[in-house]
């Protein structure tokens, strides 16, 4: 994901400026911090909210409150969200008019109990290098949102089948806070036509795959049968990368999800200038599986192939029939 809008040392300025968006960055454990003239530095850790806070948080240029979320190995995660945290964030909010928040967690973190507050000027969800970075999940705004909710019996039953993250909420036209791949940049992009062509119109005849069976799968579901092509253009002042995502949506007779992510190149360019972006894609990244023939098949119909910057901000498509 990327930080705020104009020059890397005004990001978080400018994105207080374009409606709050969500940035990269690096924290460790939670509390407050102050800056300004009167250097008061880190405020101490923990979630507890003193009176101290609405103190310095009066005096301060800035405030920057870190938080993160507990997450390890032989356990899911018990909570998308954290009371005492959040009421951390409005306490510094109601008494600082540029509050920032740092949010660094392991997955996705409800945060709309203070993300609309006008002194919260921006967030920034760590975790993620760079200010070129794309979230791999969707960031909901409840967490009775998402469609499996935390499991505490020994044994757990999932319906979801192939409709989980982006495709449940796509499924169910569910507004989310940040979608699927979402992420800001220092600079800005614009993306051209997008054109899409059949490289081995004969492999997509045929509904199954007819190659010698290899482990993964039969030879051909590897072979390669269209290529997606477009240009991004580095539309601001300065130079930076951009991920293109690739979604495909099949036929309805593969009843598969609305768009389902099928690749993503990052592709780096300077400031004017645009940068060629191209998907090569397999057999199987054009197959659903049939479960009646036990196979990996090719749908008949209209495949639709669209780029964009997220799950949600598609910028252009383009069509084969087969």
């Amino acid at each position: 994901m990327g930080g705020g809008g104009g020059s890397p040392p005004g990001g978080m300025t400018g994105n207080a400026t374009t409606g709050g968006g969500m940035g990269g960055g690096n924290s460790t454990g939670g509390g407050m911090g102050g800056g300004g003239g009167g250097g008061l530095g880190n405020l101490g850790q923990g979630t507890a909210t003193t009176p101290s806070f609405s103190n310095y948080a009066e005096n301060s240029e800035v405030c920057l409150v870190f938080m993160n979320s507990y997450s390890g190995e032989g356990g899911d995660r018990s909570l998308l969200y954290d009371d005492e945290q959040d009421a951390m964030v409005t306490s510094v909010a109601s008494n600082c008019n540029n509050t920032v928040v740092i949010v660094n967690t392991a997955g996705p973190r409800v945060l709309d109990a203070w993300i609309e507050n006008e002194n919260v000027t921006a967030v920034l969800y760590s975790g993620l290098l760079g200010q070129d970075a794309k979230v791999t999940h969707t960031i909901a705004k409840k967490a009775t949102d998402y469609p499996a909710q935390i499991c505490l019996t020994e044994v757990c039953e999932f319906s979801e089948g192939v409709y989980i993250d982006y495709r449940y909420f796509d499924s169910k036209n569910t507004t989310v806070r940040f979608p699927f791949g979402h992420g800001l940049s220092y600079t800005t992009f614009s993306y051209d036509k997008v054109d899409a062509t059949a490289t081995n119109q004969t492999a997509l005849s045929s509904k199954y795959p007819t190659g010698a069976l290899f482990p993964g799968g039969q030879a051909d579901l590897w072979d390669e049968v269209v290529s997606v092509k477009t240009k991004v253009q580095n539309t601001g002042a300065i130079e930076g990368s951009e991920v293109a995502q690739l979604y495909v949506t099949f036929p309805a007779e593969a009843a598969q999800p609305t768009r389902v992510l099928r690749g993503f190149e990052k592709v780096n360019v300077a400031p004017g200038q645009s940068g060629d972006v191209t998907f090569s894609l397999r057999r199987r990244d054009l197959s659903y599986w049939d479960t009646t023939a036990q196979q990996w098949a090719v749908a008949k119909g209209t495949y639709t192939f669209s780029v964009g910057a997220s799950s949600r901000d598609i910028r252009g498509t383009a069509q084969i029939t087969v």
